[in-house]
C-alpha cells in the first residue's frame, strides 16, 4: 500500500514548485523533502504577512500553512481566504479558530498525522491541479477535431458502447500491470486473449474497424495458442513488446471512447498489426539483425 502510494505521489510532484509557510514538524519536513525537490520555505513575522498575496501563490503549485497560534492571529488579521491549491495544517487547539475560513481550505491537517495521511493531503490537492491541466488538454484536443466529419459519424457508435468498453479498458490495464510486474503466465495470456476478443466482438459492429477487428483476432487466437513450454527462457525478453502492445491498446480505446478522437485509425491498425508481428517472431527467433523490413513502434 506504501509502496503504491510513493510511486503515485512522486508520479505526480515530479515538477512540483511547493511553497511553505511556517514551520513543521521534523516528521512532515522529511515527507515533503522525500517527494518535492523544489521547494521555498517562508517564516511567519510581521514583514512576511504583508507579501502574502495572489501574485506570490501564483508562483507555486502547491502551498502548506503551518500555524502556531500567534502565527494565525497575525494572518486572520489581514487575510480573509486560502488558496486554492493549499494545506493548512494547525494543532487541534487551533481548530475552532479556523471556522470562517473551513469553506476556503482545501486540504485540511489536524496534527498529529503520520507520514503517509500527510502525504495523501498533499497528492489531493496536487490531484486536482493535475485534473484541470487535464481538463484543458482534453478541451483543446476536442476543439480540434469536434466539426471533423469522421468523428462526428462516429460518436453514436461511441455513446453505445463507451460503458462496456470502459470495462474491458480497466481489465487490459490490469493486465499490462501484470506484464509490467514481469508476470508470465498462460492464465494471464487467456485473460489477455479474453478480453481483446470480447472487445473485438464490439468494434466489429462498424465497418471503420474491420481491419483492427481481424488484427485483434489474430492476437487472440495467437495468445491462446501460446504454449510457454515451447518458449526459450532467452527470449523471455520478447514480452516486453507484449506490454507495449496492450498499453498502446489502452491507450488508443481512451482516445476514441474517452476524447471521442477517431483519428489516424490506419496509423494505429498499421502500428498494430506490425508490432504484433514482431512480438511473435521475436518469441521463435526469426528477427533477423539486418531485418530491415520489421520495427517495433
Amino acid at each position: 500500500m506504501v509502496t503504491k502510494f510513493l510511486n503515485k505521489i512522486t508520479l505526480i510532484s515530479q515538477n512540483t514548485n511547493i511553497l511553505i509557510l511556517g514551520t513543521l514538524t521534523d516528521e512532515l519536513t522529511n515527507t515533503i523533502d522525500k517527494y518535492f525537490h523544489r521547494k521555498e520555505c517562508i517564516e511567519f513575522n510581521e514583514e512576511t504577512i504583508e507579501i502574502l498575496n495572489d501574485n506570490l501563490y501564483s508562483q507555486y503549485d502547491l502551498i502548506v500553512f503551518s500555524f502556531t497560534r500567534e502565527s494565525f492571529e497575525m494572518f486572520s488579521k489581514s487575510i480573509s481566504v486560502f488558496p486554492k491549491n493549499s494545506v493548512v495544517v494547525v494543532e487541534s487547539k487551533i481548530y475552532c479558530d479556523l471556522e470562517k475560513y473551513i469553506n476556503t481550505i482545501t486540504s485540511l491537517v489536524i496534527l498529529p498525522i503520520n507520514e503517509e495521511s500527510f502525504g495523501e493531503k498533499l497528492y489531493n490537492v496536487l490531484s486536482i491541479n493535475e485534473t484541470n491541466k487535464l481538463l484543458k488538454s482534453k478541451e483543446k484536443i476536442i476543439n480540434k477535431y469536434k466539426d471533423d466529419e469522421t468523428n462526428t459519424n462516429i460518436n453514436e457508435f461511441l455513446d453505445k458502447y463507451h460503458g462496456s468498453i470502459m470495462f474491458l479498458n480497466d481489465d487490459l490495464n490490469e493486465n499490462c500491470n501484470r506484464l509490467k510486474d514481469l508476470e508470465v503466465s498462460e492464465e494471464l495470456f487467456k485473460e489477455i486473449s479474453t478480453n481483446v476478443l470480447k472487445l473485438n466482438g464490439i468494434l466489429k459492429y462498424n465497418k471503420s474497424f474491420t481491419k483492427l477487428s481481424a488484427t485483434f483476432e489474430q492476437l487472440s487466437d495467437f495468445l491462446t495458442q501460446l504454449d510457454l513450454s515451447s518458449i526459450s527462457a532467452e527470449n523471455y525478453s520478447a514480452f516486453d513488446y507484449l506490454t507495449t502492445i496492450v498499453e498502446d491498446i489502452t491507450i488508443y480505446l481512451d482516445e476514441l471512447f474517452v476524447y471521442k478522437l477517431f483519428k489516424d485509425v490506419h496509423v494505429f491498425e498499421d502500428s498494430l498489426e506490425n508490432n504484433i508481428k514482431y512480438f511473435e517472431d521475436s518469441l521463435c527467433n526469426k528477427i533477423e539483425e539486418d531485418d530491415d523490413n520489421l520495427e517495433f513502434f
